[in-house]
């Protein structure tokens, strides 16, 4: 099986905490060992992405532009383009963007 997808098809929407917005390409079914969902994160300059965890699925960031901050177990870890991690869903997490030019995050999301 596979699937196309067309992001362009999708729109940003607020993500009703923080100020952020959020798009999600794909979401599906809880199916442990399987991918759950993914899309992308825009933070506008001085937003954030609030913390949060979900220890149900674990998750992935791709930066795909701009700078920002990943806050993560009480530190602040800078990130810029080009820049990827990986969080297991137990830990909290949240993104922020000090700088005057949005921040584009790509995520992806795995069930456990």
């Amino acid at each position: 099986m596979w699937r196309l997808f067309k992001p362009e098809e999708k729109a940003f929407e607020p993500y009703g905490k923080g100020i952020a917005e959020i798009k999600r390409v794909m979401r599906q079914k809880a199916e442990e060992g399987r991918f759950e969902g993914f899309g992308f994160l825009r933070i506008p300059p001085k937003g954030e992405f609030p913390k949060h965890n979900h220890p149900e699925r674990e998750e992935v960031y791709y930066v795909m532009s701009g700078s920002g901050i990943l806050i993560l177990e009480g530190e602040e870890v800078p990130l810029s383009e080009g820049y990827m991690v990986y969080i297991y869903g137990d830990t909290p997490h949240g993104l922020a963007n000090r700088s005057d030019k949005p921040l584009i995050v790509l995520y992806i999301t795995a069930f456990v």
